[in-house]
């Protein structure tokens, strides 16, 4: 590999994490895994019946890692500047 190849691919990698860093500030949430962003389980049976998803409380959202990460972050910041 040669050294403009590692630059370029140095670029890139900065270039994803940027751009998830801002996707993190913009919109926190996402959707939650388990229900896919409702809120409800279906049935295991296949029947119309519902419940509440445990795993998001019903909210059908999730914080992002990367979001978490950076609330970490902060409030150590904040500690060590008292």
């Amino acid at each position: 590999m040669d050294i403009t190849t590692a630059l370029n691919l140095a670029g890139l990698i900065l270039l994803a994490g940027f751009a998830y860093a801002l996707t993190c500030l913009l919109w926190p949430y996402g959707n939650c895994r388990r229900c896919s962003g409702t809120g409800k389980l279906r049935s295991p049976f296949g029947g119309e019946a519902y419940r509440r998803c445990p795993r998001c409380k019903a909210t059908g959202a999730r914080l992002r890692l990367g979001r978490r990460l950076l609330s970490q972050w902060r409030e150590l910041r904040k500690e060590v500047h008292r």
